[in-house]
């Protein structure tokens, strides 16, 4: 009987026990947030952040380039340069800043229960296969995204030209409307 009578006393306490909600303190909200950021990175999050950062690198400069060289760059040594960019990044955007970082972010959003959710998930087969394809998937969004754009381009242009001869009248007089 003694046996049975702790077996559901042990149960009962872990009943209670997940349902205990956590204290939303700043510091518990860091401690659970960093756990997400840690599992992000050990996913690929931060390789994402890096092909990211230089991706925009070579973009915003790579007109300069030509420039200087006064020549085109191929695509071999468009390659390098990007990899340069990378891994300078690389220097300073380390696993371990990237992680405070983001679990700054993520501690002021989200509450600590809200956070063990996000590590669960993470930690499970759909959670696991979604970080490691976050930079496709954010790739594939924004060329989605950017065809939309493009196929309504005209109905944009007219719709922010229109607001902003709204907001500002001396727009619209100046350009003959």
């Amino acid at each position: 009987m003694n046996r049975n009578l702790s077996a559901a006393a042990a149960i009962a306490l872990l009943s209670v026990g997940a349902c205990t909600q956590l204290a939303d303190t700043p510091e518990l909200r860091l401690e659970k947030a960093r756990v997400v950021a840690q599992l992000e990175v050990a996913n690929g999050a931060l390789d994402d952040a890096l092909n990211l950062g230089a991706d925009i690198a070579m973009a915003a400069s790579l007109d300069a380039l030509v420039a200087e060289l006064g020549r085109v760059v191929t695509a071999e040594e468009q390659s390098r340069v990007r990899s340069i960019f990378r891994q300078a990044l690389a220097e300073f955007l380390t696993p371990a800043t990237w992680e405070e970082a983001s679990a700054a972010v993520y501690a002021q959003h989200l509450t600590p229960a809200e956070l063990e959710d996000l590590a669960r998930f993470y930690r499970s087969p759909a959670g696991t296969k979604i970080l490691s394809l976050q930079e496709e998937l954010t790739s594939e969004l924004g060329d989605a995204a950017e065809q939309i754009v493009v196929e309504n381009q005209m109905a944009f242009a007219e719709s922010v030209d229109a607001a902003l001869a709204e907001e500002f009248p001396e727009l619209a007089q100046g350009s003959g409307r």
